[in-house]
């Protein structure tokens, strides 16, 4: 069965003018809140020090919503125009930037979460040695993050750079991962920058949440208590935004039949509700 062409905005674009002004009236107000959101996290956290939090974790939030500010630049507002023009006007180069940028970030996003919480867990276990742990400690941290992730780009790259192609189901650009050595590479590659990083969240979320319950038992300071909760709240939204993915992909792989046809519910409506997300 030949692959289809995702591309055919005809076959597999929204014909309705009213729910695709709708969809993108709604990616417009995701692009204008988290530019703003994360606007103001950079800059109360860096110029104002707002922030009564342990310095490492401060800085590991900046880098988040570095992360979140470059999805919204290079993901959310390139869908928003190919939503009002219905289709892709906004050249090839940037076809390929936007693709590679959905794989890349949605990686560092989820590494960056597991460096919170598991940074966060070392503090409250280890409090002695992590008062060495300084702000720029943590850039190592988060720059290392960064660049581990670009192993599976590199690879993508080095197998297939050109196959890329702009889905008009979820109006973005996306990697097809067509060539057969997928079939072996791509489980890894999951398991490596998605799966595992998302158990070591959940773990360490898990593992606050009971040191909170403690604590809020003894009676501490409020600072503390700060810390515990801004991390847990971060990793919880997290989780629970990337749960339509983690839902989307695992019927994806199960075989179901409804899941292999492009034009069905759930590769086309619930396919842009998961892409809203993340």
């Amino acid at each position: 069965m030949p692959e289809p062409d995702l591309s055919n905005g005809t076959e597999f674009g929204i014909h309705e003018d009213g729910l695709r002004y709708i969809w993108a009236g709604y990616n417009i107000f995701i692009l204008l809140s988290s530019v703003l959101g994360d606007s103001t996290i950079l800059i109360a956290s860096i110029w104002y020090r707002g922030f009564r939090l342990h310095r490492i974790i401060v800085v590991i939030i900046q880098h988040i919503a570095l992360c979140d500010l470059l999805v919204s630049l290079l993901v959310v507002f390139p869908r928003v125009v190919s939503l009002l023009g219905n289709t892709w006007v906004l050249g090839s180069a940037w076809k390929y930037v936007g693709a590679y940028s959905i794989y890349y970030l949605n990686a560092v996003s989820l590494f960056l979460i597991a460096c919170m919480t598991s940074s966060k867990l070392f503090l409250l276990k280890f409090p002695i040695q992590s008062r060495s742990l300084s702000p720029l400690r943590g850039h190592l941290l988060c720059v290392t993050t960064w660049v581990l992730c670009l192993v599976p780009v590199i690879t993508v790259i080095a197998v297939d750079k050109d196959d890329v192609v702009f889905d008009h189901r979820v109006y973005d650009c996306r990697i097809m991962f067509s060539a057969g050595i997928w079939r072996k590479v791509k489980p890894v590659l999951v398991g490596l920058y998605t799966l595992i990083p998302l158990v070591l969240v959940v773990v360490t979320t898990a593992a606050l949440l009971v040191i909170a319950r403690r604590f809020a038992r003894r009676g501490g300071d409020s600072l503390r208590w700060q810390g515990i909760l801004t991390t847990i709240l971060v990793a919880a939204v997290y989780c629970l935004s990337i749960l339509p993915y983690i839902i989307y992909t695992f019927i994806g792989y199960s075989g179901a039949k409804f899941a292999d046809d492009p034009h069905s519910f759930f590769r086309t409506h619930y396919n842009r509700v998961v892409k809203s997300f993340i």
